[in-house]
């Protein structure tokens, strides 16, 4: 199951930068409990992670994440989640919305409108799920009545993000890859693994 709670409320996106939002706090709450889940099985991957490295499997399980946010955005996700159908109609109607006031005339169809958001912002996305690798939960207290804390470790942020450039250091949008199951294995980019269909 993934984090699409707000998402589906309609209230929670009302205007473009809501559709930003939502989509990077939805897919970095996503990858930061995954990422959780894959410690507790895989005990050497917090190290792996702090040398920069992001394990196969689990940069592996990130690209499935990606693409199925993309799929969600896009309304071909086919998950029977009752309000995942009205996600994308609703980005829609706000670009649209944004593109009537912003148009000199002509108005964009609404696969250029959804394709031309996500070319601008699906990087944010994933740059929100690399960061979310960098939290760590801290409980203090006992009796079941501990507080928990999220904090950032900036020992991984440092390992995952380059601070000059801004960007990822080893696991940029434009350039990460995971190796391809069979007897090629070739390279696949992220951004071209997002698009495959759903089976």
């Amino acid at each position: 199951k993934l984090c699409v709670s707000s998402l589906t409320k309609q209230y929670r996106i009302k205007a473009i930068e809501d559709i930003r939002t939502e989509f990077i706090n939805c897919a970095a709450i996503e990858t930061y409990f995954a990422w959780e889940r894959y410690k507790k099985d895989n005990k050497k991957a917090e190290d792996e992670l702090k040398s920069g490295t992001i394990p196969h499997e689990f940069k592996r399980q990130m690209y499935y994440t990606f693409g199925d946010y993309r799929d969600i955005f896009f309304g071909t996700d086919i998950s029977t989640h009752a309000h995942i159908s009205d996600v994308s109609p609703n980005v829609i109607t706000i670009l649209e919305k944004e593109n009537g006031t912003k148009s000199e005339g002509k108005q964009k169809s609404k696969n250029e409108l959804l394709d031309d958001w996500w070319d601008e912002h699906g990087h944010e996305i994933w740059e929100g799920m690399l960061c979310a690798l960098t939290y760590k939960d801290k409980t203090s207290g006992s009796g079941g009545e501990g507080k928990t804390t999220i904090t950032q470790d900036e020992s991984l942020k440092e390992a995952l993000w380059d601070e000059a450039s801004n960007k990822p250091k080893n696991h940029d949008y434009n350039s990460v890859t995971i190796s391809s199951v069979g007897p090629s294995g070739e390279k696949t980019y992220l951004s071209k693994f997002a698009e495959r269909p759903q089976f």
